[in-house]
Order: C-alpha cells, then sequence, then structure tokens
C-alpha cells in the first residue's frame, strides 16, 4: 500500500501509484540512464511505448477497456520501503467533444488540478511550463510541502502530456530535493510514443 500523502491529488477521479528508483549515474555532469524501451498495450487503441530505466519493476494493470489503464513502475530500498512514488495513467477521447490532447484542454486540466492542490503547497502562485514529448506536448507545474512529516513527501511534480491519440497524467512525488527524480521521469514520460494498431 502506498503512503499516505499530504498532496491527495485525483485527476478525473482515478489515483494511481507509480514507484521507481533514483539510483542514475553522473558523467559530465549530466545525468545519464541506461533504459530500455518498455510497451504497453492498451485494448482497442493499440500500444503505448517509453524509454524506462532499467532498474524499475513495473506492474500493468487493466480492469476492463472503458478504464484507464494503470502502470506502476517501483523499486524499493533495502529496507522494502518506497523510495517515491509516481502516479500515471493512460486517458483517450471519451467521445465528448472536448479533443483531450489539445494544448488548450491539456492547459486547462493541468491548471485547475494544479489550483486545487496550491493551498497545501509553500507556493502561494502556481507556474505551468510547457513541455514537449516525442509524440505531443503538455505542462506541468511543481509545488513543494516544507511541513511534510514521516511518511510524506516534500516535493511534488505533476502534469498532462499528449502521446499521440493519449492522453498521459502523471504525478511525482518525492524528497529530492537534487531533482534526479524529477528529470528520469521527464525523460521517460517524454519519450513516449502512441502506436495506434488495429490488432490490439
Amino acid at each position: 500500500m502506498p503512503h499516505i500523502i499530504k498532496f491527495n491529488i485525483k485527476i478525473t477521479l482515478i489515483l494511481l501509484t507509480l514507484i521507481a528508483s533514483n539510483l542514475y549515474a553522473a558523467t559530465n555532469n549530466n545525468i545519464d540512464y541506461a533504459t530500455v524501451l518498455k510497451s504497453f498495450t492498451i485494448p482497442g487503441r493499440g500500444e503505448l511505448t517509453m524509454n524506462v530505466p532499467r532498474v524499475w519493476d513495473y506492474n500493468f494493470t487493466i480492469t476492463d477497456a472503458d478504464n484507464p489503464p494503470l502502470i506502476t513502475f517501483y523499486n524499493l530500498d533495502k529496507n522494502e520501503e518506497e523510495i517515491f512514488q509516481l502516479n500515471m495513467s493512460v486517458l483517450w477521447d471519451d467521445g465528448f467533444r472536448r479533443n483531450i490532447t489539445s494544448p488548450e484542454y491539456i492547459r486547462s486540466l493541468v491548471k485547475e488540478t494544479g489550483k486545487k492542490t496550491l493551498i497545501h503547497s509553500d507556493q502561494s502562485e502556481l507556474t505551468l511550463n510547457e513541455i514537449t514529448g516525442t509524440n505531443g506536448n503538455g505542462y506541468l507545474f511543481d509545488l513543494t510541502d516544507s511541513n511534510a512529516g514521516q511518511g510524506e513527501y516534500q516535493f511534488l511534480t505533476q502534469g498532462a502530456l499528449a502521446v499521440g491519440k493519449l492522453l498521459l497524467i502523471f504525478s511525482l512525488f518525492s524528497n529530492d530535493d537534487k531533482s534526479i527524480l524529477r528529470e528520469a521521469m521527464l525523460r521517460t514520460i517524454m519519450s513516449a510514443q502512441h502506436h495506434h494498431r488495429k490488432d490490439v
């Protein structure tokens, strides 16, 4: 079970947990992650691929064809404790004519979620940053909570990224003040691609 955390985020009424490791290699002042290409079949909507750090384990959960799949990457420390949490879900157009992969919709979604989260953070204003992935664009924000207690996380990076015809929603919770985990997460999600296939 994931830790109870102060940043209690719900995007489209789904709370997902993704756990990963802060293991990395530094070369010439750059962070160099050894990655492997992973592929996830999204029923009826093709495949989602992304470059994932080799040290991350994962679970891929599909409840039914109408609900977003859950991809749970994880890595535990020597005490079997979670190192951090990254919540990720994969959404698609639900037929309500709102084009969920448009920059306008994504910005509105991330901004609305950020404003709700802002009251639990150290910040007084929300700053949205635009991101560009291999297969689409998106937005994210960063917030901190210096009052986080035992079993809680101080740093949050949350946002959404268009990946072809899919929308990837992510939330990273960590205690990494050097942003190493944030960089690993961004490299992973920004490598994501949607391969639309009719046979899956």
